[in-house]
């Protein structure tokens, strides 16, 4: 409720103020404003002088004061600095007061849902400003006489209190018997209205359940467990098949028969992964997919890495996906993957994430001596060749040359029974070894590596392991490859989904085409949350923000929507029912300002094939960095929205 306030001198408007502050109003007064302007805002102050000649207060009062019309060009100059301030400082507030003598001069009285006048008899309010501020009768009276009368601010003003009350406590006592109640009467009336609307949105503290709040909580400690197995795609993959086979799923060959209710999956190559719980209608009747992907940013390893340089040996690597390079500098990382003999051993490799391991690291200048780095654009700072890791320093043998390389290269040569030629066949992977953390005093926040988008999977597949006998088959995906264009045959654009989604189809005698144009698809990707401390990027009404949801993005791409899955209002509205029969919170968002940059997710792939497509997510703040972080809240209802997908009969 945004109140206006305005009266006569003496009248006891102060009283008022001091009254609404109590009872939780913001005030901001005009004439504080404008002072503050007049000092120091130099459009304003250049407006005055051009004008007026002087910046003088006295001066300035002197002209304007005996002359009528210079007063009205003072204000015609000042007014509009004012309201523009006073609209700045009201926003976002849900109850302020605004205090101005000209209130609908100045134009405030349009922002008000509310205006209160104080007024008083003439004889009280010339007696009240000779006590208050110590002047004759003579010049009280001119003051008082100058100003307007109490017809015109009952003309003007909803509300007109007359204060002929013997002391501020006897008027303080009829504001809160009299207007208070008038006053809760219209916040209730106003609030009334604003839900029935409006577009609100409320922090889940304020919404959820303490059962809620604490199977949120017990679902955040499940899912930092998951991230702590799952550091790159392969060790998700077989995380999840663990947890599968655990919860009921079997490996499926695409021949054996299937009925409806059984849990089934598919690994694609070790690196990607679909499930299916078989739904009681035909596939041509659509089914409903959740897909992300389980692909993060990271560090990948060249094919010839290992190299020696002024007697320190290093791992070079080839940065994958959107990273800062500076993020990964002087912090503590570890490598993951496999290697492949020429013989067809498969080597697995994860070192640096147990507390007993090495740990590597990529250095960085110091400040004293890194003057010309400290004038480069940020991104231009840390060139992609200087990504490589430190392995080693102590020599092997006595003599020869790259004594430090052989060292490191026999020590692992003993553990894992590789050679440099093994490289050449190996995929590595350079993750952070930073363990899950709860952030916060209130420890309402997880800090991870990997929130994107295993965020997402981890919801998708707690909800589908719980899924059971759905009206529509449930399809749970998680995809590898997007932070690259999701290429390759792990990737969305593959046709191992086809392929897959053929095999069901065959079970029952469906025709894929059909299945596709009546399946719902959620592309499960995390969105950008709402930083305050960079809100210059950002769209404030329609970003994401942390607690407050699941984030639905209606589009993607970039400047203009380029490269964009623009999902179709039906859709919306699809996922809107969808999400309220089961209670899921969501809110809305998009990446960033229109013109500041974007992105994409899987569905564009999944959109190209004929499959109704929308993304939806949990909101993340430091996306793409080595220590990402997400409201426990939102990772709850996102799986909330992901489960109420699978178990939905609207298609």
């Amino acid at each position: 409720m945004i109140i206006g306030v305005t009266g006569q001198t003496g009248a006891g408007k102060t009283t008022l103020l001091r009254w609404l502050e109590r009872k939780g109003y913001e005030v901001v007064d005009c004439d504080v404003v404008y002072h503050r302007l007049f000092d120091g805002d130099e459009a304003l102050r250049g407006a005055i002088m051009s004008e007026f000649g002087t910046l003088e207060r006295k001066k300035l009062a002197n002209i304007v004061f005996s002359d009528p019309e210079r007063l009205k060009r003072l204000n015609e100059i000042t007014h509009p600095a004012v309201l523009d301030e006073v609209k700045r400082l009201i926003s976002g507030k849900r109850n302020a007061a605004i205090d101005a003598v000209e209130l609908f001069e100045g134009g405030e009285a349009a922002l008000c849902d509310r205006i209160i006048a104080v007024t008083a008899p003439r004889e009280i309010r010339i007696e009240r400003i000779m006590r208050r501020d110590g002047i004759d009768r003579a010049y009280a009276e001119a003051r008082v006489d100058g100003q307007k009368s109490e017809a015109w601010y009952r003309e003007k003003c909803g509300l007109v209190i007359e204060n002929s009350f013997g002391s501020e406590a006897e008027l303080s006592a009829f504001l809160d018997n009299v207007i208070g109640k008038e006053i809760d009467i219209m916040e209730e009336k106003k609030n009334d209205l604003r839900d029935e609307l409006f577009y609100n949105q409320k922090h889940l503290a304020d919404t959820l359940s303490e059962e809620e709040k604490r199977a949120s909580d017990a679902y955040g400690e499940e899912y930092k467990a998951f991230l702590a197995a799952a550091r790159t795609e392969r060790l998700a993959v077989k995380e999840a098949i663990r947890q599968a086979e655990k919860a009921g799923f079997k490996a499926w060959n695409g021949k054996d028969a299937l009925n409806p209710g059984d849990k089934i999956y598919r690994s694609l190559r070790g690196k990607a992964l679909i499930l299916a719980v078989m739904g009681r209608k035909p596939m041509e009747a659509g089914t409903h997919i959740c897909a992300a992907h389980i692909d993060s940013p990271r560090l990948d390893l060249k094919e010839v890495p290992l190299m020696e340089r002024d007697e320190v040996a290093y791992l070079k690597t080839h940065y994958y996906g959107g990273i800062r390079k500076y993020q990964w500098l002087c912090i503590p990382l570890a490598i993951h993957g496999v290697v492949i003999k020429k013989d067809g051993e498969v080597v697995d490799i994860n070192i640096g994430d147990d507390k007993n391991d090495p740990t590597f690291v990529i250095t960085d200048l110091l400040p004293h001596l890194a003057a010309k780095q400290s004038q480069q654009p940020l991104g231009q700072a840390i060139p992609g060749e200087n990504l490589n890791l430190i392995i080693g320093s102590l020599p092997y043998g006595e003599e020869g040359g790259d004594r430090i390389k052989l060292g490191v290269m026999k020590l692992m040569n003993e553990k894992y029974g590789i050679t440099e030629t093994d490289f050449l066949s190996a995929e590595l992977e350079v993750t952070p070894a930073l363990e899950p953390r709860d952030v916060g005093f209130d420890r309402s926040l997880i800090a991870s590596y990997g929130h994107d988008d295993r965020v997402c999977a981890y919801a998708e597949l707690k909800a589908i392991y719980e899924t059971e006998n759905p009206e529509y088959t449930a399809i749970c995906i998680l995809a590898d490859k997007e932070e690259i264009g999701s290429v390759g045959v792990t990737g969305m654009q593959s046709r191992a989904f086809e392929n897959f989604m053929e095999d069901l189809c065959r079970n029952d005698g469906s025709i894929l085409r059909h299945c596709f144009a009546n399946t719902l698809c959620i592309s499960a990707d995390v969105t950008n949350a709402y930083d305050p401390m960079y809100p210059e990027v950002s769209d404030k009404m329609n970003n994401t923000r942390l607690n407050y949801g699941v984030g639905i993005c209606k589009y993607t791409g970039s400047r203009g929507k380029g490269g964009a899955s623009d999902a179709a209002a039906e859709t919306v509205g699809k996922v809107r029912r969808i999400f309220a029969e089961d209670g899921v919170i969501w809110q809305t968002g998009e990446l960033g300002k229109v013109d500041e940059g974007g992105g994409g997710t899987v569905a564009a792939y999944m959109a190209n094939r004929d499959i109704e497509t929308i993304d939806a997510g949990t909101p993340v703040l430091a996306m793409h960095s080595p220590f990402e972080i997400v409201s426990k809240y939102d990772c709850y209802m996102t799986y909330r929205a992901m489960k109420a997908a699978y178990k939905s009969e609207i298609i």
